[in-house]
């Protein structure tokens, strides 16, 4: 390692060299063109080259790195080494470009529309991937739609049990009960005081009817809202699967146009050409990647912190109305309670009054008030069940939520392989700076450190890159998946499943990059062999 400069240079052109630099296959012969094949811009020395040399400083994450005060003479060493580099890479990208300009007009035709076909693929891999990003989130909308419309069926039909024992008691008694109340008054005061208290019985009963008809109407608005979101769940999987039709379609192109140049030995060396002139610019657009991402760490951070704090404040508002909700529940049945006792005295004092026949009436209505009163009691048991589960279901993603934004902890110790049962097939070296692993096809690649996913993104020659933040100064990229099975805000463990290899026609089928980065407080990044 002693010809690598000591940061890689500053974050070259980007990724958009692997998108546009061979997709305009008729243009390969235009000045820009020379110009990005050949320029001796095209790697630059790091300005840290000729920083001031810093105070000495432990390896926290032990990668084998030397202290600060040993990295001056060492810089200084390898000035003469990258300079060497950049000449043979400015030989290199000149061969590839005069290789290029000797291709006939329908090769290079032919090379163009296969590079159009790899910027179209991976332009439907994203759009497929934002698609199942909004299934899974309307998914997620339509469950909860569900549970409010199981919740309000519940209180609807308990209102529905109330309503008809009103009913029942209004026809069975008509306005006898009233008139009966109005004339055992003894007095003035005492006729004011029954007067009133009839009217606070109508008037009760008047709110549990209006609170009923609020009720249905907001479980049409919730049905009505549940089957909105089930056709748009519906539209969404259809649009789903009209993606993965125009996927297989391209690829099916592509995998004819590359057939149809490996058919003839000049196609077979323009494929050749266009391979070597990807794998010159896949070290530029990994390193623009992981530079650029690295960069907006910050800004995504952020976001993913403002999104998770407006979810969990979101779910304490929940768990606040379905207190509230309990509350009144239990209000309703310490008034239910009070009510039946009321109406057992009254029968008492029936019994009493009437002897035998008045005595059997009043236990044919208890008997009625008992069953009605059970009815509703096990309708509001049932709605306090449902909702004690929902405020556990809600106790529980805040726990989940206090987790995510608690700080990634300091990390220590050597990464893990982040192929499981792979071989290295190529090592970390100055003009690669990454890990190429083997395994067989179908493997899944494991984040080698606990952290915090910052980017899934599909490009036409990487395939997947999943980059992962292990701490403040500490992110790895893997690259070359073909299939991710992790979200961007996803907080990982050491050894989760990332995804299966074999996404990138540039490292092959079985295959995956893996690349360490050192990052600085100033977001500077440096590339580091891995301590596997």
């Amino acid at each position: 390692m002693s010809n690598r400069p000591a940061a890689v240079a500053a974050l070259l052109t980007g990724l958009v060299l692997v998108q546009a630099g061979l997709s305009q296959g008729t243009a390969k012969n235009s000045p820009a063109a020379k110009n990005s094949l050949g320029s001796p811009a095209a790697v630059q020395p790091s300005p840290l080259l000729s920083a001031q040399p810093l105070p000495t400083l432990p390896d926290p994450y032990n990668l084998g790195l030397s202290t600060t005060s040993q990295k001056l003479q060492r810089l200084q060493q390898q000035l003469s080494g990258q300079k060497q580099l950049s000449a043979d890479q400015k030989k290199q990208l000149e061969s590839l470009r005069q290789n290029i300009a000797s291709l006939s007009a329908q090769q290079k035709d032919v090379l163009g529309q296969i590079d159009r076909l790899e910027n179209q693929i991976a332009g439907l891999q994203n759009q497929k991937l934002k698609l199942e990003q909004t299934i899974r989130a309307a998914i997620a909308d339509l469950a909860q739609t569900k549970t409010q419309v199981s919740r309000t069926s519940e209180q609807v039909a308990r209102l529905q049990a109330d309503v008809r024992q009103l009913l029942e008691l209004l026809y069975r008694e008509r306005s006898g009960q009233y008139l009966r109340l109005i004339n055992q008054a003894n007095s003035l005061s005492d006729l004011v005081i029954r007067a009133r208290y009839a009217n606070m019985s109508g008037q009760h009963n008047v709110a549990v009817i209006e609170e009923l008809r609020s009720q249905r109407l907001s479980l049409q608005a919730q049905q009505a809202e549940q089957a909105a979101q089930t056709a748009q769940l519906q539209d969404l999987r259809a649009q789903q699967l009209a993606q993965l039709t125009k996927l297989r379609d391209a690829r099916s192109q592509q995998q004819a146009l590359v057939a149809r140049l490996q058919q003839t030995q000049a196609g077979k060396q323009a494929l050749a050409l266009q391979t070597q002139a990807q794998q010159a610019l896949t070290a530029q657009s990994i390193n623009s990647l992981v530079g650029n991402i690295v960069s907006e760490r910050s800004r995504i951070e952020q976001d993913r912190r403002r999104r998770i704090e407006a979810e969990r404040v979101r779910r304490a508002e929940e768990l606040r109305r379905i207190r509230e909700a309990q509350e009144r529940a239990r209000q309703e049945a310490a008034r239910l309670a009070a009510i039946r006792e009321a109406q057992r005295q009254e029968a008492l004092r029936q019994a009493a009054l009437q002897r035998a026949q008045a005595q059997a009436a009043a236990q044919a209505s208890a008997a009625a008030e008992q069953r009605a009163s059970q009815q509703r009691a096990a309708a509001n048991a049932q709605e306090q069940a449902s909702l004690r589960t929902r405020a556990s279901q809600i106790q529980a993603q805040q726990q989940q939520a206090s987790i995510e934004l608690a700080p990634l902890p300091p990390a220590s110790g050597p990464l893990g392989f982040p192929l499981p049962g792979g071989v290295v097939v190529a090592n970390f070296s100055v003009s690669v700076p990454w890990t190429v692993i083997s395994a067989p096809e179908g493997s899944q690649a494991v984040a080698a450190q606990g952290g915090n996913v910052l980017a899934v993104t599909n490009y036409a020659s990487l395939g997947w890159v999943v980059l992962i933040e292990h701490s403040a100064s500490l992110a790895t990229a893997y690259i070359g998946l073909d299939a991710p099975s992790v979200d961007v805000g996803a907080r990982v463990v050491r050894g989760q499943a990332l995804g299966t290899i074999g996404g990138s026609p540039v490292f092959g089928a079985g295959r995956m990059a893996f690349q360490v980065n050192r990052i600085a407080a100033d977001n500077s990044r440096q590339a580091v062999p891995p301590t596997f």
